[in-house]
C-alpha cells in the first residue's frame, strides 16, 4: 500500500473563526508540503476561498448545501479529482459551519478513500461567548461538532475571566471526556500547541497545572440520532442570502448596514460576512449575532457577502446592502 495523504478537518458553528485558524496553520506550518483545500460555504458567495488565496494552497470551494445531503457525491468527486490531479501532501477540509462533524468524518471513510487518505486532525472551533446560547438553540448541530472532535480550539478567550473559561471547559466535558481542549489566546498560540497530540493536555493559562485527559480515541460510536441527514438539516433549519455587486461603500454606510442587521427588522441574523468595496481599499467585514469587526483586504472583481440565520426578509435585505434593484446572486 502507498503513502495516505494525510487530512484534516477545521469544523465549527457560525462565526467561530474556522478560516482565521486555517490562515494561521498555513502562516505557520513547518515544511513545503502541496496542500488542497476543500471549501464548503453556505450560500453563493465563497468569502472563505478569497481569504485563504494566496497561502501557496488549492483552494476548492463547494456551495449552497451542506455536504452531507445534496453535495455529498460532488465533494466525493472533487476530493477524488484532488487526490489523483492534485497530488497533495496534505488535504484540509472546512465545512460549513451548519454541518455535522460525523457526516464529514462518514464521508471521508469512506471505502474509496481507504487506500488514499488517513484522518489526521479533526479539530472544532468554539466561540466561548457563544457556548451556552448554541448548546441551547442548536444542540443538534452543535453538540455534533463537539462531541466528535478531537481537538477543541477554544476561540475569543481574550479577557475571557479564567472561572468563566473553566466553567466552558467543563460544559464541554459533558459532551467529549476525551478531546484535547485548548483556551490560549490565539495572539499567543503557537499552532504546534495544537497540533501535536503526543501528550494532550487543556492548557487553561500559563499559571494552571496541566490536566491530561484520557487517550484520545478516534473512533467515536455515533448517536443513532445523527446517522441520517434527511431530518433537521442545516438547509431546513437556516436561511441565507447572497449578495454580489459594485456598490462602493464608505466605513460609515457598512457599519449602518451591519448595524440595520442587528435590529433583528431583516430576521434572526447570526452570521454575515463579506468582503466588498471602500473608496480607498477593498473591506472584509465578520459580523456574529450582533458583533461585527472590519478589516482592509486584497480587492475582488465583485463585491460579495452572505447573510445566515432564521426567517430571513430576503428582499428587504438585499435592498439594505444595495437599494431597490438589488438582486441575489
Amino acid at each position: 500500500m502507498g503513502h495516505k495523504i494525510p487530512l484534516d478537518i477545521v469544523s465549527g458553528f457560525l462565526g467561530a473563526g474556522k478560516t482565521t485558524l486555517i490562515l494561521k496553520m498555513l502562516k505557520e506550518r513547518k515544511g513545503n508540503e502541496k496542500i488542497f483545500i476543500l471549501e464548503n460555504e453556505y450560500g453563493k458567495a465563497g468569502i472563505d476561498g478569497s481569504l485563504l488565496s494566496g497561502n501557496k494552497a488549492e483552494i476548492k470551494e463547494i456551495y449552497s448545501g451542506c455536504i452531507c445531503c445534496s453535495l455529498k457525491g460532488e465533494f466525493t468527486q472533487v476530493l477524488k479529482q484532488a487526490i489523483s490531479s492534485i497530488k497533495p501532501g496534505r488535504i484540509l477540509i472546512e465545512p460549513t459551519g451548519i454541518g455535522k462533524l460525523s457526516e464529514i468524518l462518514q464521508i471521508v471513510q469512506q471505502p474509496c478513500f481507504h487506500g488514499t487518505i488517513v484522518t489526521d486532525h479533526v479539530i472544532t472551533v468554539v466561540d466561548v461567548h457563544e457556548v451556552h446560547n448554541y448548546l441551547k438553540n442548536f444542540g443538534e448541530f452543535y453538540k455534533d461538532q463537539i462531541y466528535h472532535a478531537k481537538i477543541i480550539v477554544l476561540s475569543k478567550t481574550q479577557e475571557f475571566p479564567y472561572p468563566k473559561i473553566q466553567e466552558i471547559v467543563n460544559l464541554i466535558r459533558e459532551h467529549n471526556s476525551t478531546a484535547k481542549i485548548v483556551t490560549s489566546p490565539w495572539d499567543q498560540l503557537d499552532i504546534q500547541e495544537i497540533l501535536q497530540e503526543d501528550k494532550p493536555y487543556e492548557k487553561l493559562s500559563k499559571n494552571e497545572d496541566v490536566i491530561s485527559p484520557k487517550k484520545l480515541n478516534y473512533t467515536r460510536k455515533q448517536p443513532a440520532s445523527s446517522r441520517t441527514c434527511h431530518h433537521h438539516s442545516g438547509a431546513d433549519i437556516f436561511d441565507n442570502v447572497s449578495w454580489k455587486g459594485l456598490r462602493v461603500f464608505s466605513i460609515s454606510s457598512l457599519n449602518a448596514v451591519l448595524s440595520a442587521v442587528s435590529t433583528g427588522q431583516y430576521g434572526k441574523i447570526l452570521r454575515a460576512k463579506g468582503i466588498v468595496a471602500g473608496k480607498k481599499e477593498w473591506i472584509h467585514f465578520e459580523y456574529v449575532n450582533g458583533q461585527w469587526k472590519c478589516s482592509t483586504t486584497e480587492p475582488l472583481k465583485l463585491g460579495q457577502a452572505v447573510f445566515i440565520g432564521q426567517n430571513l426578509l430576503s428582499e428587504k435585505l438585499l435592498e439594505l446592502v444595495e437599494g431597490a434593484n438589488a438582486k441575489s446572486c
